[in-house]
């Protein structure tokens, strides 16, 4: 009987918002608040799960649930049939669950947790046992933070791991090729989440650090990268991704040369941010203290126009603007993260910022309504946190 707990990372868009989706560099970040999860084999005939962040507690009779797929072998040729099935079965067997309402996250968050279970098992070779699972986040869901991705990656390293585990490969990280599986398995899972993700998510949130992409490209994770202290910011008002995209097309579909110029000067300040953050993070290394500092400010000054080029695309808010303010007058940066017109903004605090000015900022940004977290970009990835405990 083994048990072990995982845990993943979340994202932030540093630079590249909206420019993106026009093919020019975005750059994104690991996000040190995290999805956890537990597990455990179980001599019950069940696999129980709890997910209390959907509020999702349920338990599957063993027997059903492999009744259900094991005559649906092989389907690796094409998992579209495997997502259809554990849609079908999600619907069907409504009637395991002490809290499964079939709301859509909820549904969501079953479905691929039940794609990726039977998916790997099947990958990997191994027999479905009983278990227990939990999942819960430190991430707001929903958000624009990677929520879905750290979920997804967290389920795929913890069947991965169980499987080496049931052939006796007993390790308490995991190596390259196991960071690639995660990563393709969980971009895979996350089709049922968002249909056509871009990449970005799963490998920032299995792989930690930052990365570099651009649509239609292989996503280049940068090694070599430093970790920064961030104030993640909620401004409490609710943005819909789809209508801030279709805003800048049909203000590109206007100004078309106008356009173009800015999504061109968001993607030379995100290549510039690239090459700032390395030298940042050459500067550590060397402990050159007026390096470290000349880079951060021309970091922060990066930040106020990537900022500015998004509130000419109409993309900020006045929220976002009120907390970009905030950041200036205390020489830090600010700038929206993800589609904007509200959701989260992060500042970019300096390495030695002191814990008595941080919390003045915080109460200043908390006076406004705003939720406010001290945390850091750039973490580990996806950890193995416990060591297996094999139990009699």
């Amino acid at each position: 009987m083994v048990q072990f707990e995982i845990s993943a990372p979340g994202k932030v868009i540093l630079h590249g918002e909206h420019a993106v989706v026009y093919g020019k560099t975005a750059l994104a970040a690991s996000l040190n608040l995290r999805t956890k999860l537990q597990f455990r084999e179980l001599d019950s005939n069940v696999i129980q799960i709890e997910c209390p962040d959907v509020h999702m507690s349920l338990s599957i009779p063993l027997d059903v649930f492999l009744e259900y797929f094991q005559p649906s072998y092989p389907f690796n040729e094409n998992t579209d049939r495997l997502l259809d099935q554990v849609e079908h079965f999600v619907t069907l067997k409504k009637d395991f669950s002490d809290t499964y309402s079939g709301a859509r996250q909820q549904k969501l968050s079953l479905q691929a947790l039940l794609y990726l279970l039977v998916y790997i098992a099947y990958e990997e070779q191994i027999q479905i046992k009983s278990f227990s699972i939990r999942l819960y986040t430190e991430l707001t869901v929903g958000a624009g933070l990677g929520s879905s991705a750290s979920f997804a990656v967290c389920l795929a390293a913890c069947f991965l791991h169980w499987a080496r585990l049931l052939k006796g490969d007993v390790h308490d990280t995991f190596d390259e090729d196991d960071l690639e599986k995660i990563s393709k398995y969980a971009l895979n899972c996350e089709r049922i989440m968002h249909g056509s993700p871009s990449g970005i998510d799963n490998s920032v949130c299995t792989y930690g650090g930052m990365i570099e992409f651009r649509r239609g490209e292989p996503v280049n994770v940068l090694p070599n990268m430093p970790s920064m202290k961030i104030l993640l910011v909620n401004t409490e008002v609710s943005r819909n991704t789809k209508d801030l995209v279709e805003r800048v097309t049909r203000l590109r579909e206007i100004y078309p040369a106008v356009i173009d110029s800015i999504f061109d000067s968001i993607d030379a300040v995100s290549r510039t941010a690239l090459q700032v953050l390395g030298e940042i993070h050459d500067a550590q290394t060397t402990n050159d203290a007026a390096l470290l500092d000349s880079r951060y400010k021309k970091l922060f000054s990066l930040i106020h126009m990537n900022q500015g080029l998004l509130s000419t695309l109409d993309v900020s808010h006045s929220k976002l603007d009120i907390i970009c303010s905030v950041a200036r007058n205390y020489s830090f940066a600010g700038k929206l993260t993800g589609a904007g017109g509200g959701g989260y903004a992060y500042i970019l605090l300096l390495p030695d910022t002191e814990s008595e000015l941080i919390t003045h900022l915080s109460e200043l940004l908390e006076k406004e309504r705003f939720s406010v977290r001290t945390t850091s970009l750039g973490c580990n990835g996806v950890t193995i946190e416990r060591s297996v405990k094999i139990q009699d």
